[in-house]
């Protein structure tokens, strides 16, 4: 294939301009908007700022009412900061919660007056720490936690003495460290014996959509041990089924939990119309043997219905999640009695609490309840200073792909913060414009809200642009994506391929020779990966440089013409549970091909840094809580890592509970030559 030099020349040269084109470069007044501000000097006393993307609530407050939804009111007034997972003592005295307040990013466990008052620090490492719960005794706190080796375990703390243990990473408890191996959500038993707790240990890693998806889904059981780390046992399990946030009856003889297959695990956390045909089941069972099933609320109807608590000897409350209020199963605090079976009535509790309510916990007395209020937008603004777990960098928020000039420009794509538009500003956030986008190609975009201007790639002299134009992630499938050149001051644009197949997602080599990209065709009846294609910028000639399963290429900033990429390392398709993805790297000859990661957890959105090292997003410590209670959120596990180029030395840069990817490293002298 070999398209033509004579249309190719003035990219190369970087002259072509088009006066009066349609497409030239506008100030985009929307951008103002999201928030931009000028980033100013270089950050004294470090390298520089890491920016990258976060996928997470944008605000989230907690408040307490009287049980009937009556006076309502922050609990934490002018305290509040992004705080969330609240839990009432046994006692009825203090409220423990998960806060943000030490950074965007960073969860701490803290407790507090039900009045607002006497707020207190429990557990602030540079870690997750989540999901606290006060043992009756009032002495203790269990908590989920990534403390010391970074998945998630049970971990417990002496309020009076200080003293911290771990329960679940023992040789008795630990499973398989390539697989799933979190433990989420503990809660005590009324005599303080016990701790109860959801674990996805030794599950397979799995892809949603049978072979197809992405993102990993996640298959819980529920699993007991004493405070002191002996005596672990399954308490319960259903193959297929995910079983989640377990709660121990009042007189200690049942837990109560979540069910829902492990394939809406996926649908159930995430934006989409699927979101609504999720419906869980609240069951319980005995806890000595794990039996005499009862299901109390069916899965055959009534929406996701998470966060199952006695309130009572006679009554089980718990959340129906919403991602808007919905007319059939709207966000809700709902109850059910304890007694009844596969009922699909449960009735609403009051109208105020309609809405976007999350992690509900009732008083001991039944008389009040504390909860959280999340919101989405607007999301966090361009530039938004983040938790950093790298003292030599400042970290950033940045909507997705963010990329640098050899000059200091940069440029990303606007999917969170405006219209997936190519936007572009100096390396002190002046000159920010819209460059770019696919509401100047109607007919080449559907209205899908994953369609638009994905990953830009520049060229060393900063003049020229590569971007995808179309319909990416699932609609990969069924819809045509485009790769653009576009000029960097926005006055040109030049298609580059025709639509008969799904390109995306370029990179352009340093010295403007060429041009990489992956395809798919989507036009088969079975889809047909193409591989990456390259594209000679001087002769025109297309060849295809690899045949597999492969995203998102980038050429290393050094000159030498290494790709770093993403591939699905599954050679051979059998099951639903083959869904890995992996790092790998490649000449632009086709040559040396390497494979970089090799766990089954995905890893993915590789990048260069500026120093010849790669950074990615990886899922290789698992999911840090259960999967079915975050929104919005494909992939609720990713952390941000780095390794050199031949793999080696691979270092965690990210710790969140949330979605980390994309980073991209701005040293100092960078804002210093511009």
């Amino acid at each position: 294939m070999r398209l033509s030099t004579l249309l190719l020349t003035p990219l190369l040269c970087g002259l072509a301009a088009a006066a009066g084109c349609p497409y030239a470069a506008k100030r985009s007044e929307e951008s103002s908007s999201s928030g931009m501000r000028p980033r100013g000097l270089p950050v004294e006393g470090k390298k520089g700022v890491m920016f990258m993307n976060r996928i997470a609530p944008a605000t989230s407050t907690l408040y307490v009412a009287d049980s009937d939804g009556s006076n309502a009111r922050q609990l934490l007034g002018n305290e509040s900061t992004f705080d969330y997972h609240a839990q009432w003592s046994p006692d009825g005295e203090w409220i423990v919660f998960t806060s943000e307040r030490a950074g965007d990013g960073q969860s701490d466990l803290y407790r507090v007056r039900p009045d607002g008052s006497d707020l207190q620090p429990i557990s602030t490492t540079a870690h997750i720490e989540d999901a606290g719960v006060i043992s009756p005794d009032g002495k203790l706190v269990a908590f989920s936690g990534s403390l010391v080796n970074h998945k998630t375990n049970i971990w417990i703390k002496n309020l009076e003495t200080g003293s911290l243990w771990n329960v679940t990473n023992t040789t008795d408890v630990a499973g398989n460290w390539t697989l799933p191996d979190g433990h989420f959500r503990p809660a005590w038993s009324p005599d303080g014996e016990w701790l109860v707790f959801s674990s996805d240990r030794n599950t397979p890693w799995r892809g949603h959509n049978n072979i197809s998806g992405w993102e990993h889904v996640q298959e819980l059981s529920i699993y007991a041990i004493r405070p002191n780390g002996s005596d672990f046992r399954l308490v319960v399990n259903n193959t297929g089924y995910c079983l989640g946030s377990p709660k121990f009856s009042p007189d200690g003889s049942r837990i109560v939990f979540y069910e829902v297959p492990t394939e809406l695990t996926y649908y159930g956390r995430v934006a989409e119309s699927y979101f609504y045909d999720v419906n869980t089941a609240i069951v319980s069972v005995d806890f000595a043997t794990g039996t005499d099933r009862v299901v109390h609320e069916s899965d055959e109807s009534g929406g996701i219905k998470i966060f199952p608590q006695y309130v009572d000897e006679n009554t089980i409350g718990f959340l129906v999640k919403s991602l808007l209020t919905n007319t059939t199963y709207p966000g809700s605090i709902n109850y059910t009695a304890v007694n009844a079976q596969n009922t699909t009535g449960a009735r609403f509790l009051n109208d105020s609490f309609l809405g976007l309510w999350r992690s509900p916990s009732w008083s001991p007395d039944g008389n009040q309840i504390v909860f959280e209020y999340v919101e989405w937008d607007p999301v966090r603004e361009i530039e938004k200073k983040l938790y950093s777990w790298n003292e030599e960098w400042e970290y950033r928020f940045s909507d997705v792909f963010p990329r640098l000039s050899a000059q200091g420009h940069f440029a990303y794509t606007s999917q969170q913060t405006e219209n997936s538009s190519l936007v572009t500003m100096n390396v002190d956030g002046t000159d920010m414009m819209d460059i770019f986008d696919g509401s100047r190609f109607p007919d080449l975009v559907t209205g899908s809200n994953t369609n638009g201007s994905f990953q830009p790639s520049y060229r060393e002299d900063g003049e020229i642009l590569a971007i995808g134009l179309g319909d990416y992630f699932e609609y990969r499938y069924y819809s045509p994506g485009y790769i653009y050149l576009v000029s960097a001051n926005g006055s040109w644009t030049k298609q580059i391929t025709d639509g008969t197949t799904n390109a995306g997602f370029p990179t352009i080599s340093p010295d403007g020779r060429w041009l990489v990209w992956r395809e798919f065709n989507y036009t088969a009846t079975d889809v047909t990966p193409l591989g990456l294609k390259r594209l000679d910028l001087q002769t025109g000639e297309v060849i295809q440089l690899t045949n597999w399963w492969d995203n998102t290429p980038m050429f290393s900033l050094d000159g030498t013409n290494r790709i770093v990429f993403t591939r699905r390392t599954n050679e051979v398709i059998a099951s639903y549970l083959d869904d890995n993805y992996d790092v790998m790297t490649i000449n632009v000859d086709g040559t040396n091909l390497t494979r970089l990661t090799n766990l089954a957890a995905n890893d993915a959105h590789a990048v260069w840094t500026h120093d010849g090292k790669i950074n990615w997003a990886s899922a290789m410590y698992g999911f840090q809580d259960e999967a079915m209670i975050y929104d919005n959120n494909q992939q609720p596990y990713p952390f941000i890592m780095q390794m050199e180029a031949d793999g080696s030395n691979m270092t965690v840069l990210t710790e969140s509970r949330w979605e980390d990817t994309m980073p991209l490293y701005v040293p100092n002298d960078i804002w210093t030559a511009s």
